[in-house]
């Protein structure tokens, strides 16, 4: 006899009030219950997703799981590129935070994110080809521009979903090794994660 079974009959003829139960009562919850609120949380969830928190945009990676990944690439593994000309020559000297942009973001926006940006790191940001640079310095950011997406393709940034010129950075460290890098449309808000990266890699 199974267990369902010797219960059953171990119940069977025994009044609700012997069960603890006022006469007549329905269980507490129908035996669905648990699927319905699956159900309602799952839909919930959804409608935040799409309408609040949205799917991949124009600027961001084709391959969503290259963008923002929070690790860094092994020291071993990661691409060398001690030839890469910047600005003062620092590749191989000191680290280097390289962004990319398709024109100059704001003054404050720049001076927001250098503040969590190491001293001990070059800073270089790389805009679109087509801009005329105004102020080939912001703050300790010196401003080139990447001809030819020559700077892009050297750290391995993909071309975004639109098939434009990236917007990301990259870390590389001392050793001249890309250590991380990302395409994101937001980088200049992204201090927490920079800071994280930035002095993981020495």
């Amino acid at each position: 006899m199974t267990l369902n079974e010797r219960t059953d009959r171990a119940t069977e003829g025994h009044s609700d009030a012997e069960r603890g139960r006022r006469r007549g009562a329905e269980p507490p919850l129908p035996a669905r219950a648990p699927l319905m609120w699956w159900g309602a949380m799952a839909a919930v969830l959804t409608v935040v997703v799409v309408a609040v928190v949205g799917g991949p945009g124009p600027l961001d990676d084709p391959n969503p799981g290259k963008q923002r990944s929070g690790f860094l690439v092994d020291a071993d593994e990661a691409r060398v590129v001690r030839g890469l000309l910047l600005p003062g020559d620092p590749v191989g000297r000191r680290p280097v935070f390289l962004a990319f942009d398709r024109k100059v973001p704001r003054p404050d926006a720049l001076r927001g994110l250098l503040r969590v940006v190491p001293d001990r790191f070059a800073a270089v940001l790389a805009v679109a080809p087509g801009r005329a640079i105004v102020a080939p310095k912001q703050g300790r950011f010196i401003v080139v521009v990447d001809t030819g997406g020559r700077l892009a393709r050297a750290v391995g940034l993909d071309r975004p979903k639109d098939g434009g010129p990236p917007i990301g950075y990259a870390v590389i460290d001392a050793g001249a090794r890309v250590r991380y890098a990302t395409l994101d449309p937001t980088w200049t808000e992204q201090g927490f994660e920079v800071t994280i990266v930035a002095n993981a890699a020495r």
